[in-house]
């Protein structure tokens, strides 16, 4: 048989900068509680707050990106003597990072944005290509959202000339077409001054044939990684079974 008793308590409430809870508890001075059952009160009601999960910042975000592309340009340079990749973010102004590949340095900037990218970074990425150092560049935002309409970019892959330059822009893309469009630009260097609009064009069109190559056998793969679990799943239900 249960009883109820009714208490005027005091609670004191922790909040993070996000509005969630962070601790809450009954103050001993200003309640009428034993001190049992006050402390066993306040570690029920600890114990119920659900762990906020972390807000996580556009730079962290951002970094993350970052860190993805570098490392797969460094899985590339493992596998090729002559592709090497440097971390340029610390030098203001000169993008996220260079690659120096058969004697061309190309610029590389990474942007993830849930919205499309502004025409503010588009801008200052194009003045790290500017500099006399870098050959091409290539500008990956990790998101499907694209860049600023007034940019006039298409979607997933668009190739420009910029000063002169040969430039990539990619939108939610594979890592895995970043290797064979900085070879484009490669070959693009050399012919910027003989380049035509039609020329480019057929270019980004075989880019986008590899890229939705590479989209259909990862989501082949992804397919058979779902039915490979299923079969292990029901190969350690049979076990158990087996046990009984």
């Amino acid at each position: 048989m249960s009883v109820e008793k009714s208490y005027s308590v005091t609670l004191k409430i922790a909040t993070s900068d996000t509005g969630s809870f962070e601790s809450i508890r009954i103050l001993k001075g200003r309640s009428k509680l034993p001190e049992d059952t006050l402390a066993c009160v306040n570690k029920v009601l600890q114990e119920s707050l659900i762990p906020s999960e972390p807000v996580r910042t556009t730079v962290a975000i951002g970094d993350d990106a970052e860190q993805k592309i570098f490392n797969h340009l460094l899985y590339i340079s493992s596998m090729n003597m002559d592709f090497d990749v440097f971390d340029t973010s610390s030098s203001t102004g000169h993008g996220d990072m260079a690659v120096h590949h058969q004697g061309k340095r190309i610029c590389v900037e990474v942007k993830c944005y849930t919205k499309p990218v502004p025409m503010k970074e588009i801008e200052k990425y194009h003045r790290s290509l500017d500099l006399a150092e870098y050959d091409a560049g290539i500008m990956i935002q990790m998101e499907r959202c694209g860049y600023a309409r007034e940019a006039k970019l298409r979607s997933p892959i668009d190739i420009k000339l910029y000063n002169g330059k040969p430039t990539a822009y990619l939108t939610g893309v594979s890592p895995d077409m970043i290797y064979p469009i900085i070879n484009t630009l490669i070959v693009q260097i050399e012919l910027c001054d003989e380049t035509t609009d039609e020329e480019l064009e057929l270019k980004r069109k075989a880019l986008l044939s590899i890229n939705e190559k590479i989209t259909d056998l990862r989501g082949c793969i992804e397919s058979q990684k779902k039915t490979i679990a299923k079969m292990e799943a029901s190969v350690d239900a049979i076990a158990k079974l087996s046990l009984c």
